[in-house]
């Protein structure tokens, strides 16, 4: 159900640093083992892992279409470890399948993160306190439990954000064996960034104190109840910020009627789904900041030009989105109705999300089409040229560097 939520013009892409980082080094191996490779600041795992799988088993041309496909299976796997992991916490298996369908479903991912390896980090970030709620119940799943959370951490840094987990059930051993992957996956990546330090990049751009507030509200409530960027935009330009009030407070009405009616545990929930949204959102943006996301500087001008959802509002809208199966499991006090009534009403809200207006893919460049071209100009070449296969989106400005023999080879196979 991932895959299909990319269009076809969009499936045989290859996204940014799945092509500039993780590719091109797969096909340029060092004496470094290539999954454990810093990139800015940190490790990237999984996407190594899956570049070198591409590399190893798929024929050149097929590229970009087994990373889609393969990262979309990712996702898949993160949605069944959501379902498997939230058993621990309610034993209602459809208020399962609802958590379990929001990474698939959620409408801000299929516009930059869904299908490609560079975004599965946020997919991991999702998943992380799911695993660290749930206690091994065997040695198998205890050694499940740990290789995710290892492969999470390992990929995601700001995985750290859920180390207070640690103290949920903290005298339970059986709830350890998460801790312990993601506690040695967050070691290997301080190590990594000591010694691979961040550039600083865009970092010394200095964000109004008031546009990470703006943007959580604006990033959650406004995919939820406006659907695109577009939407919100034109709101804005044409309400000012009284849409944004309105929908915001249509979205937190969620998390306090469950703080109203619901059990200990699931006011503690709310409450965690809600304090993670903000979290990883104010986490992104103070340590990502831009002039795109300085929304209290914003001029009416400003809308059209800069407003976008990018990959930071998946996580955070993804953890605002959980409080409505919540939500359900709080209403079944009253009867088998309201729930089913709630649980009906979020089908129907990630039904109006599933298909995507437009993604960053869209306009290519199509892999498979410049192997082609690359391999037509490289058959009179000498084997020291190359051929640069661009990636999207334009303005990363990534290259993969192909030396004229292996596309030669590929030919001849």
């Amino acid at each position: 159900m991932s895959f299909w939520r990319i269009p076809p013009t969009a499936q045989g892409v290859v996204w940014a640093e799945d092509g500039a980082v993780f590719l091109t080094d797969a096909l340029n191996p060092t004496r470094t083992f290539t999954p454990i490779r810093p990139y800015a600041g940190y490790l990237h795992v999984v996407p190594r892992l899956a570049a070198d799988v591409v590399v190893r088993f798929f024929a050149l041309e097929d590229y970009a279409i087994a990373l889609t496909v393969l990262a979309c299976a990712a996702v898949a796997g993160v949605a069944l470890m959501t379902y498997h992991c939230s058993q621990a916490l309610t034993s209602n298996t459809w208020i399962r399948v609802a958590w379990a369908a929001v990474p698939i479903f959620v409408n801000v991912g299929a516009f930059e993160t869904l299908g490609n390896f560079a975004n599965l980090h946020w997919y991991l970030l999702w998943l992380t306190p799911w695993l660290l709620m749930k206690p091994a119940k065997s040695k198998l799943e205890g050694g499940v439990l740990f290789v995710v959370a290892a492969l999470a951490s390992l990929t995601e840094i700001i995985s750290i954000v859920f180390v207070p987990l640690f103290l949920y059930r903290l005298r339970d051993k059986n709830m350890w064996a998460a801790r312990a992957g993601l506690s040695l996956g967050l070691a290997c990546q301080v190590i990594a960034t000591v010694t691979h330090p961040r550039t600083s990049g865009g970092a010394s751009y200095q964000l109004d104190p008031w546009s990470p507030v703006y943007g959580w509200f604006i990033n959650t409530a406004g995919p939820i109840v406006y659907g695109t960027a577009s939407g919100v935009m034109q709101q804005i330009v044409n309400f000012g910020a009284a849409p944004m009030i309105v929908a915001s407070l249509l979205v937190l009405a969620v998390p306090v009627a469950v703080l109203v009616l619901g059990s200990a545990r699931e006011k503690w929930l709310a409450g965690f789904f809600i304090t993670a949204s903000a979290v990883i959102w104010v986490a992104c943006v103070v340590s990502n900041p831009a002039p795109y996301l300085d929304y209290a500087t914003f001029s009416a001008a400003d809308w059209p030009a800069r407003f976008v959802f990018g990959r930071y509002s998946v996580v955070p809208t993804m953890f605002v989105l959980a409080t409505i199966p919540l939500l359900a499991s709080a209403l079944a006090r009253f009867g088998r109705a309201a729930p089913i009534a709630a649980l009906t009403g979020f089908s129907l809200l990630l039904a109006s999300m599933y298909f995507p207006p437009s993604t960053s893919r869209n306009n290519g460049p199509v892999w498979a089409e410049h192997i082609l071209t690359g391999r037509s100009l490289c058959a009179p070449a000498s084997d020291t040229d190359f051929y640069d296969v661009p990636t999207s989106p334009v303005f990363f400005k990534g290259v993969v560097r192909i030396p004229c023999p292996v596309l030669k080879a590929g030919q001849s196979s």
